[in-house]
């Protein structure tokens, strides 16, 4: 498999030399991980089909999700994402597990979960898996059931500050590089918070249609966030958009 470099120009590649040596830790402000998200999206601007992502992406956009994967300390998540996709070990296979230590970081990321509603999906798979650790942000009276993977709770109330818990991930757990992988209505939040500093991006050469929502999902944004494109890759008509702020 390989990327035709559209912008800018130049030789065709693999993912893996676009989507490995990111060196994203090294961008890291001086209090909070250095966040990137990911997304995939329709040409319509729907983030789903179906409720659900897997229709919109295909060979090439599987591979992002997983380099990107193995580029960050710690992968974030909504909880209705984690539900509905049913989120288990974040990396699964070896040859992903061999960049990220080939890179220095642990063989699997740091999980982490942000509610103020406390209500954590922990029926889904990641739980379940004893080499997965958990960083869980929710109000002091969630309970965590038992479970394999290693989970610390840290109080974060529904007036809780995303900011604090992305201090806290730089603080508490050293992460420096953090993968945010949605959903819609959080990225918002974390937009209007300034706290997100590159958007990758799949678009889908797809149509869906019908009320499915974007990447984004809630109040406008006071200030529109200005973005700059670092790179545009092509494989069978699927765009990789690289964007930064």
């Amino acid at each position: 498999m390989e990327l035709r470099r559209a912008i800018p120009p130049g030789e065709p590649a693999s993912p893996e030399t676009f989507y490995t040596g990111l060196r994203l830790a090294d961008l890291a402000p001086a209090e909070r991980p250095y966040t990137v998200s990911n997304f995939v999206s329709s040409a319509d601007g729907k983030a789903t089909a179906g409720g659900r992502t897997a229709a919109l992406g295909d060979e090439g956009d599987r591979a992002v999700f997983h380099l990107l994967r193995t580029q960050a300390d710690a992968v974030l998540a909504g909880t209705g994402t984690l539900r509905v996709e049913r989120y288990g070990p974040l990396v699964r296979s070896a040859a992903m597990m061999k960049i990220r230590a080939g890179e220095g970081r642990p063989e699997q990321p740091l999980a982490v979960i942000i509610s103020r509603s406390g209500q954590v999906p922990f029926e889904i798979p990641l739980f379940a898996d004893p080499g997965s650790r958990v960083a869980i942000y929710a109000p002091s009276a969630t309970t965590v059931p038992a479970c394999a993977a290693e989970v610390t709770v840290h109080e974060f109330g529904p007036g809780g500050d995303l900011s604090d818990a992305l201090r806290s991930l730089r603080r508490d757990h050293g992460v420096r590089s953090l993968l945010f992988e949605g959903g819609p209505v959080m990225f918002n939040a974390m937009l209007a918070a300034g706290l997100v500093d590159e958007l990758f991006l799949t678009l889908a050469p797809t149509l869906v249609g019908g009320a499915e929502l974007g990447i984004t999902a809630g109040p406008a944004l006071v200030d529109a966030v200005p973005l700059r494109l670092a790179w545009a890759l092509e494989l069978d008509g699927q765009l990789f958009l690289r964007y930064g702020r």
